[in-house]
């Protein structure tokens, strides 16, 4: 699709963000669906200087990656209710001006453990920031236990006031079996590949973990999960789902099942030969 005078701006925006796959993934979208518009991923460490870009140029749909999905809401002129429970936007609408909040990343996170039995289950939730709160409140709305882990102690213990549960410091981590882990932080991330959030010997055999880190396609937490006897959940699930209904509340109508996941596979798959 040509792009012109009237294609209309989108964007991701974080810090850092040279690792997204959003602007690959809406942009096929876009093709598929026949809407003038182009993303474009935009970096940096200000929040208010990204909002006022957002208005000024505009940007009509706005995706927000770490660190910035908290501290945005006060610079909205509205933000749904759910995001505002959740206490996380990852979706900015610009209508004539005005800015609305979203949070689609629980959309993502129901989808990705639709065939998972939360209920009762004991979960890790590592991370305490944008991320954890949307996993946080699906946990809660699913009847799980949840249990926190932060470098920052104090973001642990927020999480578990907001919602429900246990913040557990480091020496805490290793007494506590858990059904279920939750990747919720940037530990893995590439090019940290060799990073893991936990130690292999925490993730139990029959158990389940949810990375939320999508690149590298499989990290060394989901590998590790696998070695032991677990099942191993990808975020490039909860990406694609968020991401298609981030274009639902943008466009008002739904989106067409399209070859999405092979797309961003065959992509990570090429970064990482």
């Amino acid at each position: 699709m040509a792009i012109s005078a009237h294609t209309k701006l989108t964007a991701v925006i974080g810090n850092p963000i040279g690792h997204s796959l959003s602007p690959l993934l809406h942009n096929e979208i876009f093709v598929r669906e026949d809407v003038d518009a182009v993303m474009l991923a935009f970096q940096n460490p200000s929040i208010a200087e990204l909002v006022q870009a957002i208005r000024a140029l505009p940007i009509h749909l706005t995706a927000i990656t770490l660190p910035h999905k908290e501290s945005v809401i006060p610079l909205l002129d509205e933000v749904d209710k759910k995001a505002l429970e959740i206490g996380s936007v990852n979706t900015i609408i610009n209508t004539g001006g005005k800015l609305k909040g979203f949070n689609t990343d629980v959309v993502g996170i129901a989808v990705a453990l639709k065939d998972t039995a939360l209920k009762g289950k004991s979960v890790l939730i590592f991370g305490a920031g944008g991320a954890a709160r949307a996993v946080a409140y699906h946990m809660k709305e699913c009847g799980a236990k949840i249990h926190s882990y932060d470098r920052t102690f104090k973001k642990a213990q927020i999480l578990c006031e907001k919602f429900g549960g246990t913040a557990l410091a480091l020496d805490a981590l290793g007494g506590t079996q858990f059904d279920v882990i939750v990747n919720a932080s940037p530990v893995g991330l590439h090019p940290n590949d060799g990073d893991t959030p936990v130690p292999k010997e925490m993730i139990r055999k029959g158990g389940l973990v949810f990375d939320l880190v999508y690149n590298p396609l499989e990290t060394r937490l989901m590998r590790e999960a696998v070695e032991r006897g677990a099942q191993a959940i990808s975020g490039l699930t909860m990406l694609v789902e968020q991401a298609l209904e981030q274009e639902r509340l943008w466009l008002g109508r739904e989106i067409g099942n399209a070859p999405y996941y092979v797309l961003l596979e065959r992509e990570l798959n090429k970064q990482h030969k």
